[in-house]
């Protein structure tokens, strides 16, 4: 008697799984009935990961490998994470993305905070400085810089340029002039800056196109 009841029980069971199988594998019960996407800047930028996640209404939900759609969006550069969830009971599927925020463009390419470089489908429309260096770690202490530079200042300064994170220099707006400042490094911001327009408010400075502060102590104009 106990092994028919195990018998019949294990046939059950047996029936059950190839049910469910069945509905969730092949039947039109569990299917996309709708797919959205968020977090793409950019009209382009979008239909890239669209491409990318491949999902088609009417797909049956069980067959969408929601790993392999996020690691083929995660081929994009501009990708920082990506997040795909199936509702089953409304059939609705959700591919959310995290773009990459840059902060700068360097050596033509837009540049976020983690020193990660790449391209958006579409363009960025925001006003980023712009670096160029030799290498990423001598970029990020030039973002680094222009970051922690006085707005009034730093919205007048332009081209960037970084030889290695100690040798810094860009050039700043004043008036009809263009000036080039050689930094040096991020340190002694402020009384960089002080000396800076200090410099600028002697007359015998009226004409300069050139301050060296990379020693602030002992500053050089030309």
């Amino acid at each position: 008697m106990f092994f028919r009841r195990h018998r019949i029980a294990t046939a059950l069971a047996l029936i059950l799984i190839l049910s469910l199988t069945y509905l969730l594998g092949w039947s039109n019960i569990f299917t996309a009935k709708g797919v959205s996407y968020s977090g793409a800047p950019t009209k382009s930028s979008q239909l890239a990961v669209k491409k990318l996640a491949d999902i088609s209404k009417g797909e049956r939900l069980a067959r969408i490998e929601t790993r392999k759609v996020s690691a083929r969006i995660k081929t994009l550069p501009w990708i920082k994470s990506v997040d795909i969830s199936r509702n089953w009971i409304n059939g609705e599927v959700s591919v959310s993305v995290e773009a990459r925020l840059p902060i700068a463009t360097f050596n033509g390419q837009l540049m976020d905070a983690e020193g990660k470089r790449f391209e958006l489908p579409g363009g960025y429309t925001e006003k980023l400085p712009s670096v160029f260096a030799r290498d990423t770690k001598s970029g990020l202490a030039a973002i680094e810089l222009f970051m922690n530079l006085p707005t009034e200042f730093s919205t007048r300064t332009s081209a960037f340029t970084a030889n290695s994170p100690e040798n810094i220099f860009f050039n700043i707006k004043e008036g009809k002039r263009t000036l080039l400042v050689i930094w040096g490094n991020g340190k002694d911001t402020a009384f960089k800056i002080k000396v800076y327009k200090a410099l600028l408010a002697l007359p015998e400075n009226s004409k300069i196109k050139k301050i060296d502060l990379i020693d602030p102590r002992s500053p050089i104009v030309k």
